[in-house]
C-alpha cells in the first residue's frame, strides 16, 4: 500500500504519543531525575499550555491515551510538549502538526535521555493517537463506513461511533464522530457551536518488556505505519483523499 507522506491541509488536531515504563523508584524521585536528564532547550511548567484556536475535542479514551495534563508536570520546547506521569511519558505537539519525521526525532531525543537515567526498569507500551478533525463536513460522504440499524425509515444524520479490535500485533480504538455539536473558539475568542466529524485513531502495542530503545523506536515507527494504513487504506475515500492533496 503507497501511503501519502502528507497531505493539505492535514486536520490534525493531536497527534498524541505515549510510552509507558517501569520503575522501582517513588514517582516524586523520578521527576527529580527526569528534570536534570532534560537539556537547556526545554522549560518546565505544571500550568496549562494554550491550546490551538479550534474544536474542544473529548479528552479522554478509555483504555487509550488522554489527551489533557493540566496540573501536570509538563516540558516543552518550540516544537513539542512532554508531559511526565507516573508510569507514563506523554509527547505531543506544542501548536500545529510538525511532520513525524521531525516529531519521532524529538521523541527519540528525550527516550534516550530518560532512559540513560537508568532509572526505567523497563517499557510496558507504545501507543499512538491520532485526532483530526472536519468542520461542517459529513463523514459520510469521505469514509469508508456506513451507519444503520433496525430502522430503515430513519436517517442519522449526528452519531458516535466506536469500537476496538486487534491488528496484529497492536490494538486499535477507533472512534468516529459525525457531525457532533462541538463547542468552538473563534480567531476573534468567540465560542460558537459548530457541526465537527472528528476521527480519532488510537494504536497501541502492549505487553512490552524491553529497555531496548532501538527495539522501542522501531515499534513506535510500525505503529505509526498502522495508523497510516487504517487512515488511508481502510477508512478515506478515493475521492475525498484527492481533496486533501496528497504528496507520495
Amino acid at each position: 500500500m503507497t501511503l501519502p507522506k502528507k497531505i493539505t491541509p492535514d486536520r490534525i488536531k493531536q497527534a498524541i504519543v505515549e510510552f509507558r515504563y517501569s520503575s522501582k523508584r517513588p514517582f516524586e524521585v523520578l521527576l527529580g531525575t527526569f528534570f536534570n536528564a532534560m537539556d537547556d532547550t526545554y522549560t518546565y511548567t505544571n500550568r496549562p499550555l494554550p491550546q490551538p484556536k479550534g474544536a474542544i475535542l473529548p479528552t479522554e479514551n478509555s483504555q487509550g491515551i488522554t489527551l489533557q495534563f493540566g496540573g501536570k508536570s509538563l516540558f516543552y520546547n518550540d516544537k513539542i510538549t512532554v508531559a511526565l506521569l507516573p508510569n507514563s511519558i506523554v509527547f505531543s505537539c506544542l501548536n500545529e502538526y510538525i511532520g513525524w519525521e521531525t516529531y519521532s526525532a524529538e521523541i527519540e531525543r528525550v527516550i534516550l535521555a530518560l532512559n540513560n537515567t537508568n532509572v526505567i526498569t523497563h517499557f510496558t507500551r507504545v501507543g499512538i493517537r491520532y485526532v483530526s478533525e472536519y468542520p461542517n463536513i459529513n463523514l459520510q460522504e469521505c469514509i469508508k463506513f456506513e451507519f444503520t440499524f433496525g430502522m430503515a425509515q430513519v436517517r442519522s444524520d449526528s452519531y458516535v461511533f466506536r469500537t476496538e479490535f486487534n491488528l496484529d500485533p497492536f490494538r486499535i480504538v477507533l472512534n468516529l464522530n459525525n457531525k457532533v455539536p462541538v463547542l468552538s473558539q473563534s480567531d476573534v475568542n468567540q465560542f460558537l457551536i459548530t457541526p465537527t466529524s472528528i476521527i480519532d485513531i488510537d494504536v497501541l502495542a502492549d505487553g512490552l518488556n524491553t529497555n531496548d530503545t532501538t527495539e522501542l523506536f522501531e515499534v513506535m515507527n510500525r505503529a505509526k505505519k498502522m495508523e497510516k494504513e487504517i487512515f488511508f487504506g481502510y477508512l478515506i475515500r478515493e475521492e475525498f483523499l484527492k481533496t486533501l492533496n496528497p504528496e507520495y
